[in-house]
């Protein structure tokens, strides 16, 4: 029994272990300095075999699933947003986070569009947002042509990440997954709740 338990412990921890946030060395020094932080819009992708299913049902160009991931994207930077706000309203988080439609104002006036985010110096689009620190998202939705394929089958993985202003250096990283458990479970529905989990483990 000791053995089984020591085993079970053993299992537990390394599952932990890979399970655990990326911290920069410097996480502690700089977050000291953010007060106004900035939320971009999610980088949301659909597996392929999901976009085939769809297309059978009448053909989608590319630019119609591109739209599609685009719209998804905004609406977890929203989620996240709303679940921040809601945090510092309780006082659980002494942090300004920047509502997302002046982030995307910002965006749009300075000329850079969604899908040229994740190839953006972070300390340039800080400057962009006048932000002490920047949270990203990514987002990947399975599911499968005839649904998530069962119970614990496909569900949404996201990242979110923390970069400093100043540096443009990652200092937090973090990944949930959410698998589905019943067929209320729809792809919208698990990136929201990754999202909100997400949101309780940032670093402040």
């Amino acid at each position: 029994m000791k053995t089984f338990v020591g085993f079970a412990l053993v299992l537990v921890l390394v599952g932990c272990k890979v399970n655990a946030p990326y911290v920069s060395d410097n996480l502690q020094n700089q977050t000291q300095f953010h007060q106004r932080i900035a939320i971009l819009p999610f980088v949301v992708t659909f597996n392929d075999e999901y976009k085939e299913g769809q297309n059978r049902r009448g053909r989608k160009s590319a630019s119609y699933w591109q739209e599609q991931e685009r719209l998804a994207g905004l609406d977890l930077q929203k989620e996240l947003f709303i679940t921040l706000a809601k945090r510092v309203e309780k006082g659980k988080l002494e942090k300004v986070i920047q509502d997302f439609v002046s982030t995307n104002k910002a965006l749009a006036e300075a000329g850079i569009k969604i899908q040229e985010l994740p190839t953006l110096n972070r300390a340039d689009l800080c400057r962009v947002l006048n932000v002490d620190a920047l949270i990203t998202g990514s987002t990947q939705i399975v599911v499968y042509p005839f649904g998530f394929g069962g119970p614990g089958q496909g569900g949404a993985t996201t990242q979110a990440r923390l970069f400093d202003g100043g540096s443009g250096e990652l200092l937090w990283s973090k990944e949930l997954s959410q698998r589905p458990t019943s067929g209320m479970d729809t792809p919208k529905r698990l990136g929201t709740s990754t999202v909100h989990e997400l949101a309780k483990l940032l670093p402040y």
